[in-house]
């Protein structure tokens, strides 16, 4: 296996290295039975034709009158079947890849005291992935040579250009995704983007830390949220009652108004609403609710302790379904910095990051990490 797939590696003891760290794989499943394979047998058993593979080698192994031949080509069986395969429907644990689970084993150091170094880490991926690759060259010339691909044609190599795809659930995309976590640790370069189309096609999918998410998931996702939201606002914090002064909400915006002091809430006409009190006066004027927060008056109100903090805590609760609204559909999710510190009014130093537009309401961050060098801020309206 190692003289055919590695014959671009021009030194020998590369090619030695290479094809032992792909003996060291295939070995791994060969000495272990499917039910040994604790404590991931269970969870993560083999594909069918992984086990298959595996237990056609044992065969062709214990023959003594096998050929080289017949070895070597149960031995590219194996890595084929390991090495090509995509989950696409749903997600799933990188101990369900059998390559991610020799990877963890094989960073152990000889001794079993520990771990080998996190750069001997980044060596072995590498291996790992070059192998994925010859593999997929081996795949691909075979098919050629039967007349399965039109070469000439076939961009996305008669579909074997998936295995060796960045941020995909397949062995070559789980050992990229460690590879960058490894160098990230190692101090030698970035992680992987947070966020990027998995789907350049069809824009349907994105991978989110490296994991898949289809967009579909998210809009129902969205759905659920903004349902969430508005029996929350409905039951939780205004508790069923009826507050008329908020139907007022109407305010206008100076964009252009940069006085000190200056907001949209500071142009409502409602006194009431203005000075926050429409829904205080709402509960009061409301028996339930004010026998909920109060136990009645002795030279001042009598407040329930106890039941104003879940009252506080539910409306704690609204605000961060709205927060991860905000994240999910206000355009170019935020970071924590620029999403937790965004002024409501002008002042002296900076304009508010609330504005109101067309009924809505808009977040204008200024937060930029290259403010040092530039000497000022980027806006980004979400």
């Amino acid at each position: 296996m190692g003289s055919k797939l590695f014959d671009a590696l021009q030194e020998k003891s590369s090619r030695d290295e290479y094809g032992t760290l792909l003996g060291r794989l295939v070995c791994f499943y060969l000495r272990h039975g499917e039910a040994e394979l604790a404590p991931w047998s269970d969870k993560h058993p083999l594909t069918e034709a992984q086990q298959g593979s595996v237990g056609d080698l044992r065969v062709v192994l214990e023959d003594e009158n096998a050929s080289a031949e017949a070895v070597q080509c149960a031995f590219d069986k194996v890595l084929t079947e390991l090495f090509l395969w995509e989950e696409a429907e749903g997600l799933i644990d990188e101990l369900a890849c059998p390559v991610q689970r020799f990877l963890i084993c094989a960073s152990i150091d000889k001794g079993g005291k520990g771990f080998i170094h996190v750069r001997e880490v980044g060596r072995l991926i590498a291996k790992l992935m070059y192998g994925i690759r010859a593999c997929v060259y081996m795949e691909f010339r075979a098919r050629s040579q039967a007349g399965l691909i039109r070469t000439g044609i076939d961009k996305g190599l008669g579909g074997l250009g998936k295995y060796v795809q960045d941020l995909g659930q397949s062995p070559f995309g789980f050992l990229k995704e460690v590879m960058h976590l490894a160098a990230y640790i190692s101090g030698d370069s970035s992680t992987l983007p947070q966020i990027c189309w998995l789907d350049h096609e069809g824009y349907t999918a994105l991978a989110i830390h490296g994991k898949r998410v289809e967009l579909r998931q998210l809009r129902k996702l969205c759905g659920t949220l903004l349902k969430k939201a508005k029996r929350q606002l409905q039951s939780q914090v205004k508790m069923g009652v009826n507050v008329k002064q908020w139907g007022r909400f109407n305010p206008t915006d100076d964009m252009w108004n940069e006085s000190h002091g200056y907001s949209f809430i500071s142009t409502l006409q409602d006194e009431d609403l203005k000075q926050g009190k429409a829904l205080a006066d709402a509960f009061m004027g409301n028996g339930i609710s004010r026998s909920f927060f109060t136990k009645g008056m002795n030279r001042g109100i009598l407040w329930r302790k106890n039941n104003c903090v879940a009252w506080l805590k539910r409306c704690k609760q609204l605000c961060e379904t709205l927060a991860v609204l905000c994240h999910l559909l206000g355009g170019q999710p935020a970071r924590a910095t620029e999403f937790s510190t965004l002024r409501w009014r002008n002042c002296g130093s900076e304009q508010r990051g609330t504005y109101w537009v067309n009924g809505t309401l808009m977040l204008l961050a200024r937060y930029s990490k290259t403010r040092s060098i530039t000497g000022r801020d980027r806006p980004i309206p979400r």
